[in-house]
């Protein structure tokens, strides 16, 4: 049983929304085997006293910091200009932390560390003689920002935030023993970046378990949407659907409706066409889910693996998605997911969807059985190995020396 001091960029319970649920099943799955030291920047939507004890219960010791939100016009950040990491790191790094961290690492002895996300890796990035793995490594969500910028000065200013991020992953991968990202697509950027760094594709998954039995009757005309708008690419995306493409569901299916679950935004206005229902945060959304005749997914920005579809999926609901939006899932059958690159042709898909009872219950069928492929059980496993082999390298490392 190993030692391992772990640094999470997100408190990870509960399990609700898709990076707490990867965290949530990395730490069940490594805690049923090694003792874990946990550092946390717990979130500000973190419920830390309710679920501080359930944490603390799946490790040796716990440690928790807020974590600090990027702010743009702060002084830190302004000044992160001038640096060659990336302003919003050089803005969102804790000094406490750093002293924290050098604490437990004078008074332990530790057999590997881990870094969930990327902020977590500045405070243990100069931590030496054991190894290290970098967890859940984006970079597809940066170089969207460049592709997709039109203002010439908003291009350049997304070009060096882009080269500052190559750049300092680059570095890193003299530092870590391996990276993991959660699909081919992100495996293949960060190998153009640091061609010399291990690199692991550990998809984002979900315990099939938790969906057995919640059955329901779909009700017609019902579409849900389960991405929480406090983040900005759910909120373009809806947008996006507002503008072009619920219109033309309307226009075929006038009492079609929309549920979008997740937490609000302070402060930044969200579209509300007719029909749209904006439930706020559920601490169950698998009930509405089943209940829905399908699902949307119409991102045109992020990276990742998208949970929500996943979920969808074990709860036999159709989705109909955008490229972007199922990017990094592949399936054996192509009919476990509609996808849709164009509006009209993503309008064209819901309307057809909503109005063929056996076309949905045919996709529901695909779905469940394709699913299967994302069963944590499975993936966690694959985590685990991973962890098990830089643990024997470093102890081959140390006994040949």
């Amino acid at each position: 049983m190993a030692r391992i001091l772990w640094v999470m960029g997100w408190f990870p319970l509960p399990p609700d929304k898709g990076v707490r649920i990867r965290l949530a099943q990395l730490l069940d799955t490594l805690a049923a085997h090694h003792q874990l030291t946990l550092i946390v920047l717990a979130d500000p939507e973190a419920e830390i006293e309710r679920y501080r004890g359930e944490l603390a219960a799946r490790c040796e010791d716990l440690h928790i910091f807020p974590r600090r939100e990027f702010q743009p016009a702060r002084w830190r950040a302004i000044r992160g200009f001038f640096s060659t990491i990336p302003r919003w790191l050089v803005d969102v790094e804790l000094p406490e932390v750093h002293a924290r961290v050098r604490q437990l690492w004078q008074e332990r002895a530790f057999d590997l560390v881990i870094a969930s996300q990327l902020p977590s890796a500045l405070y243990v990035r100069n931590l030496n003689g054991v190894p290290k793995i970098l967890d859940e490594v984006e970079c597809g969500l940066f170089l969207d920002q460049v592709r997709t910028a039109r203002n010439p000065l908003r291009r350049a200013r997304r070009l060096l935030m882009w080269w500052k991020h190559a750049r300092f992953l680059r570095a890193l991968s003299r530092d870590f023993a391996a990276y993991t990202v959660v699909s081919d697509v992100e495996a293949r950027i960060l190998r153009r970046i640091a061609p010399e760094a291990r690199v692991a594709v550990i998809p984002n998954g979900i315990d099939l378990a938790r969906y057995q039995g919640i059955e329901a009757t779909p009700e017609p005309d019902t579409l849900i949407f389960t991405g929480a708008p406090t983040y900005w690419a759910n909120r373009d995306a809806l947008s996006f659907f507002a503008e072009a493409i619920w219109p033309r569901i309307r226009q075929h299916r006038p009492t079609v409706r929309l549920w979008i679950t997740g937490r609000l935004p302070e402060g930044i206005p969200l579209p509300h066409p007719p029909g749209w229902l904006y439930t706020g945060y559920l601490e169950d959304i698998r009930p509405w889910v089943v209940r829905a005749w399908a699902m949307v997914t119409p991102l045109r920005f992020g990276g990742g693996t998208r949970l929500k579809i996943l979920e969808a999926m074990a709860l036999g609901t159709p989705v109909i998605s955008t490229p972007k939006g199922a990017e990094g899932l592949e399936f054996r059958d192509p009919g476990a997911v509609t996808i849709a690159g164009e509006s009209h042709t993503f309008a064209r898909a819901v309307v057809d969807l909503l109005e063929d009872p056996d076309r949905r219950a045919r996709q529901g069928r695909i779905a469940r059985e394709a699913v299967r492929d994302y069963d944590w059980a499975r993936l966690g496993e694959r985590y685990l190995q991973l962890v098990e082999q830089v643990l024997h390298e470093r102890n081959r490392a140390t006994t040949i020396a």
